[in-house]
């Protein structure tokens, strides 16, 4: 009730009423805040929180309209202040590089932005969406027209407030910076190209010159880190870890019955978010290349062609037979690995002469798992760990490929976990089950 109060149509005041009708939008949030909130219904929870985000931003925006009136007249003056931003930060409790900002956005709403203004003082925009219009509209190409940033100004300010999207749903400030690279597509072509090609450009220096990366022993048996990276490796790093912490890796299996992980992090040993991303780097640094990296010294990623033999040799010049094992070392150069069904020229059987799985044993299983073998897990196989599925090593079995399994460091310590059996369904699935 206290928000629909502050809903109601905007009406001239004079001077002497402002600080009125701001305590009185104060005691309403008071009245509000006193309620017992336990009462409240899920319906009333939610319309309050939208309500007081609209609020808010027709609070900011009144604020930001008469700080830029107090920097027009220079108020800061009668008090020997520094300058209005120190001005403001006085008066709010806000440092002064924030007072700047703010003054900043507000001269420049006030001076050129019409329609991001109105948008922002109806309560349909939030501050850190203001921001992003207005510096993409500082940032556009020197040879676009006042006119022409006008309508790419309207065209942001609908994707911002869902007038201009499909869902009419709005774009919060990360994606609406992302669609800030082509506010002029709507206008012209040319001009959106060199606007998304300038505005990508200067991120991508900025991000660039400001990418660090601090880590340090706190001598306790563990490490601190902070880090920035630019976009794009953050947000590779970011799909990578989510991943590697899928609450629940929920999968289907060949059926299309639903499979649930028990053993995922954070499903049965209550972990939370930040504990699984940390599990999850940690992982991801274990399958760092241990020589070489990618593009380097012959190093690289391996790329497996799937071809029979007879296919292959159609291909050569003269038709001179070879062996799939020449076939492989004449492709070696390329960086291309083709797996040649048909024949054999490389052992994929080692019984007990070696512990661990050679090389052309991870490629031939690599032919039949795409990703971890355990059912519902999507870590690559280039992250496994191939182990002996059906009787381990220190128990005698053979390390032959019939005997192979990929799993990721996750699972391969699962399997060695005696809380839980590693079982092969009928479907051909292999599945944890928790022992009793």
């Amino acid at each position: 009730m206290a928000i629909t109060l502050l809903e109601r149509p905007p009406v001239p005041v004079v001077e002497s009423g402002v600080g009125e009708l701001v305590g009185c939008a104060g005691e309403c949030l008071e009245r509000a805040a006193q309620g017992p909130v336990e009462a409240w219904g899920d319906g009333a929870l939610g319309e309050a929180i939208a309500g007081l985000a609209v609020v808010e931003s027709r609070a900011a925006s009144l604020r930001l309209a008469l700080s830029a009136e107090a920097d027009r007249r220079g108020v800061a003056e009668a008090t020997a202040e520094t300058g209005t931003d120190a001005w403001v930060a006085r008066l709010t409790g806000t440092t002064r590089e924030q007072a700047a900002g703010g003054l900043r956005i507000a001269r420049l709403l006030q001076e050129r932005y019409a329609a991001t203004r109105a948008a922002f003082a109806a309560g349909h925009l939030r501050v850190d969406q203001v921001r992003v219009i207005v510096n993409a509209a500082e940032q556009a190409p020197a040879e676009a027209t006042v006119e022409q940033v006008r309508q790419a100004e309207e065209w942001l300010v609908a994707r911002a407030t869902g007038a201009g999207t499909r869902t009419g749903r709005g774009l919060d400030a990360r994606r609406l910076r992302q669609a800030a690279r082509r506010m002029f597509a709507a206008v012209d072509h040319d001009l959106a190209v060199r606007n998304g090609a300038i505005l990508l450009g200067r991120e991508t220096r900025t991000a660039e010159a400001e990418t660090f990366f601090a880590l340090h022993d706190n001598g306790d048996g563990s490490y601190t880190g902070r880090f920035r990276v630019p976009e794009l490796h953050g947000h590779l790093l970011t799909q990578v870890v989510d991943r590697l912490t899928a609450p629940r890796r929920l999968s289907r299996d060949k059926t299309g019955g639903a499979v649930v992980d028990e053993t995922a992090p954070g499903t049965a040993n209550g972990a939370n978010i930040y504990q699984t991303r940390g599990a999850a780097l940690c992982e991801l640094i274990e399958h760092l290349p241990a020589t070489g990296w990618p593009g380097h010294g012959g190093n690289g990623c391996e790329v497996i062609v799937k071809i029979d033999l007879d296919t292959l040799l159609t291909g050569l010049d003269g038709g001179v037979a070879i062996t799939a094992g020449q076939a492989r070392r004449l492709a070696c150069n390329a960086a291309l690995i083709p797996a040649v069904l048909g024949r054999e020229s490389v052992p994929l059987d080692l019984g007990r002469s070696r512990r661990l799985h050679s090389r052309h044993q991870r490629r031939a299983l690599a032919l039949v798992h795409d990703t971890c073998a355990v059912a519902g897990c999507s870590r690559p196989f280039a992250w496994c760990e191939i182990h002996h599925a059906r009787l381990s090593w220190s128990r005698g079995g053979r390390t032959d490929l019939s005997d192979g399994l990929p799993l990721c460091g996750h699972h391969h310590r699962r399997a060695h976990d005696t809380r839980f059996d590693l079982r092969r369904g009928p479907d051909g699935d292999w599945t944890f089950h928790r022992r009793t």
